[in-house]
């Protein structure tokens, strides 16, 4: 890695106007990585960039085809030391910049540092508001992973996603209790920007994944609850208390939200079930009026052979998987 950017920030090397995608991992942890300079990649400029992805492997972020990338629709950063992270100045002109982003993966990386220093000098003269929450209005696709509560939550608060259908949350440090339901409360919170009704991160989204995050039943029930719109669930029962699956198939008990949690979900991906207790759930979403169709089972789950046959009876796509929980997030 270290020869490839000497090599592609050398002062012979030009632009490169016609560069697309641009991915670089570098899976070694045990090397420091300050070993790696910051360079200067394709003398600055690369503008027809719409993916990149930096993998332990760290850049000058000032240079524009990272920090003005207009057409970037893609932008994955992971695993980068705390020294190595872009400011949150840094970050946040890379972010708003990238007007036309889609798709945003933050996994033990993005700004340095934690919040509430997460701010930017205002420019004199100038009213735009620099430290108003990062407008990521086509983003529909959002992977974080964060070792601290604070991260997690300064994230989640500096970033506007209305059009967000697609999340994955997993923490890569230790939390307690009080810190799980802060995260929770956060996907729950009434956001209310100027002329729109105010509504939770949670009632955008189409699918969800939260990956060893447990929590207790009201802030599961809170969730589900806002989950209006969910139609693809990732749930690990490694995690959680099989309460968390069998709840979806019964009467919600909350007011205004209809008469079963999770009205729209037809995709189920599942860690650590039981045959008898998937078959339940299948079938008391049935009777409800509202099966599920299609079922996605983590090949360590306790099914014997007639729970599969009457699975693949009872809904239209069962399909075991293996690997680790990161497996539907990197599928």
């Amino acid at each position: 890695m270290y020869a490839f950017l000497s090599a592609v920030s050398d002062h012979s090397v030009p632009a490169a106007p016609q560069l697309t995608t641009l991915e670089l991992y570098y899976y070694e942890d045990t090397v420091n990585p300050v070993a790696f300079h910051h360079p200067t990649l394709f003398a600055g400029s690369a503008p027809m960039l719409t993916r990149i992805v930096l993998w332990r492997v760290h850049v000058d972020w000032d240079q524009p085809w990272v920090a003005s990338a207009s057409n970037l629709t893609d932008l994955e950063l992971a695993y980068h030391a705390e020294d190595v992270r872009p400011s949150w100045a840094q970050f946040s002109t890379i972010l708003r910049s990238a007007s036309v982003l889609q798709k945003l993966s933050l996994c033990q990386s993005g700004p340095s540092g934690e919040p509430p220093p997460w701010s930017i000098e205002p420019i004199p003269g100038d009213p735009a508001d620099v430290n108003a929450p990062i407008q990521l209005v086509r983003v529909t696709d959002f992977i974080l992973e964060c070792d601290t509560r604070a991260r997690f939550i300064g994230l989640l608060r500096k970033f506007y996603l209305p059009a967000l259908k697609h999340l994955y949350l997993s923490p890569a440090g230790d939390f307690d209790d009080d810190d799980f339901r802060d995260i929770f409360r956060e996907l729950t919170r009434p956001v209310s920007p100027v002329q729109e009704q105010p509504r939770s991160l949670a009632s955008r989204l189409e699918s969800l994944e939260i990956s060893a995050l447990p929590c207790e039943v009201e802030c599961i029930e809170t969730l589900y609850g806002e989950l209006q719109n969910l139609r693809s669930l990732n749930l690990s029962l490694h995690y959680y208390d099989p309460f968390f699956l069998n709840i979806i198939s019964t009467p919600c008990t909350l007011p205004g939200h209809g008469d079963i949690w999770l009205p729209r979900l037809v995709t189920l991906y599942v860690y650590g079930a039981s045959g008898i207790a998937l078959r339940r759930f299948v079938l008391q979403r049935k009777e409800a009026g509202v099966p599920l169709s299609s079922l996605y089972v983590d090949r360590y789950c306790e099914l014997d052979d007639k729970d599969i046959d009457w699975l693949k009876e009872n809904v239209s796509t069962f399909e075991f998987f293996e690997g680790s929980e990161e497996y539907h997030r990197f599928r």
